[in-house]
């Protein structure tokens, strides 16, 4: 018995030569997607892989050998709300994996938590177990499509195919200072404020900025869902035009200027909407047209949608269930069905 458990314990030891690993990828996609791969992530290694809401993602749980034959070993934890778990009594040099699909997903970040790696021996004496790994494995975008056939889009789309005269003196944000920008661009208030050089950002002529200003406070998930499918609806029709677009919700820290022509920047900020509200960031973004997205009625959208009017650009409203939002503008109303 002695000389058995002593043959356990060593073996023990030998069979800690493993490593688990998880691989994960989108295995169907919404007709929306602008891209045909999305790309595999494994854990712990690079940002989360991107996928649409609606996808399907296949996890890989693996169980990687260094040392060549081991054996046996256990990985488990979850990966959002669902428990995984995979087992194999041997894994030969070249690794061993076994497949799971979770979905459809919802929109928003999906982390993997605690997940650790067991070994032992093969009559179950003794048992490793790994530390605990948690990390930011997808990120699902919202749904989106083209509104541009619809009606009430006709002004704002106007305004915003309409260059603008001017000779780009319009301030519409800041951003970090780069080799080569002038002095007198610097911000010298926000430079002090962030400890490093500022410089103001001009609206270049003859580029108008769409604000798509989202409700800071959606009354339900599948609202702020729709709000996200909307915005980056709104934010599609717009880019695929031409123009530029900042979104903002109140109290939320509003995309970048130097993102305003990405549409990946819109779709990962409308991923993690809504956001905590903090008092740092309680005035919209300057710019010249705007669409909000509510689902409340809000008195910093309604506000920044009558600045809007005020310094003559042209605003509509989507609403979405039954709010009564305080403003002279176009209005849409929809449910939470998607497609519209």
């Amino acid at each position: 018995m002695v000389a058995l458990i002593a043959v356990a314990f060593f073996y023990a030891l030998w069979n800690r030569g493993l490593r688990g690993a998880l691989k994960v990828r989108a295995t169907d996609h919404s007709e929306d997607s602008p891209i045909e791969q999305i790309p595999e992530r494994l854990l712990g290694s690079g940002p989360p892989v991107p996928v649409f809401e609606g996808d399907r993602i296949q996890v890989d749980l693996r169980i990687e050998s260094e040392r060549g034959t081991r054996g046996p070993a256990r990985i488990s934890g979850a990966i959002g709300s669902t428990a995984l778990a995979a087992a194999a009594g041997v894994i030969p040099r070249q690794g061993w994996a076994e497949v799971r699909t979770i979905g459809p997903v919802r929109r928003g970040p999906i982390g993997a938590r605690d997940w650790v790696l067991e070994s032992g021996d093969p009559i179950g004496l003794f048992r490793h177990r790994g530390p605990s790994i948690d990390s930011e494995l997808a990120l699902v975008l919202p749904r989106f499509t083209s509104l541009a056939e619809r009606p009430q889009t006709r002004e704002v789309e106007a305004s915003l195919a309409a260059p603008r005269a001017g000779s780009g003196t319009e301030m519409f944000g800041v951003r970090e200072y780069r080799p080569g920008d002038p002095l007198r661009r610097i911000h010298w208030r926000s430079s002090a404020r962030h400890g490093e050089l500022i410089v103001r950002e001009f609206e270049p002529p003859g580029v108008q900025i769409l604000g798509v200003f989202c409700d800071p406070n959606p009354p339900t998930p599948d609202a702020a869902d729709q709000i996200a499918r909307l915005a980056a609806s709104e934010a599609w029709d717009c880019l695929r035009g031409g123009g530029r677009v900042i979104l903002w919700a109140p109290g939320a820290a509003p995309t970048r200027p130097d993102e305003s022509r990405s549409l990946w920047s819109a779709l990962e900020w409308l991923a993690r909407y809504p956001y905590a509200t903090d008092e740092a960031n309680p005035h919209p973004p300057l710019v010249g047209d705007a669409i909000a997205v509510a689902a409340t009625d809000n008195p910093a959208i309604e506000d920044a949608i009558e600045t809007i009017k005020l310094r003559g650009g042209s605003a509509r409203v989507w609403v979405v269930g039954d709010a009564e939002l305080d403003v002279d503008v176009p209005t849409q109303r929809t449910g939470l069905n998607w497609p519209l």
